[in-house]
């Protein structure tokens, strides 16, 4: 009995020590230098001009919203929230420049940069340069599973 105590006692601290460093994992959020104005855009998928988020890999391009637009890009078709992403159109590096634009087209696999031509994956928003850090700004995105996808920050 008097093993089995001097062994937890030892043994403690070091548990302590470890567990406390997995629970004070970096949780930081990434900080953007873009203006933010307010985001709360519904899109549907029976109008017309949302014609190519009917499919996977389709995009949208919202002029009028966000800091310098909204592009929408459907990921995946399982009825499901994360089925779609909606990203701010400005690119993270330059979007003071007047070149500061993300372009992409539908069946491009890659957002790219108007001032440099960085690329940013448009699956999850990622640079392709790993010396680039700041990911393209992603906005929160809900889809009712059926026809509206709702898009705010």
């Amino acid at each position: 009995m008097k093993h089995l105590f001097t062994l937890i006692t030892k043994a403690l601290p070091l548990f302590l020590i470890v567990f406390s460093g997995l629970i004070s994992c970096n949780t930081t959020t990434i900080q953007y230098d873009i203006p933010e104005p307010f985001v709360s855009e519904t899109v549907y998928l029976s109008d017309p001009s949302s014609f190519n988020l009917t499919v996977v890999g389709g995009q949208l391009f919202l002029a009028n919203a966000g800091h310098n637009g909204i592009l929408i890009y459907r990921r995946y078709f399982d009825q499901e929230f994360y089925d779609f992403a909606a990203y701010e159109a400005a690119c993270p590096i330059h979007w003071t420049d007047g070149c500061g634009e993300l372009l992409s087209s539908n069946g491009d696999l890659y957002f790219t940069c108007g001032c440099d031509a960085h690329q940013y994956q448009i699956l999850d928003g990622q640079s392709v340069d790993t010396s680039y850090t700041l990911p393209v700004k992603e906005f929160n995105c809900s889809f009712d599973g059926v026809n509206i996808i709702q898009i705010t920050n």
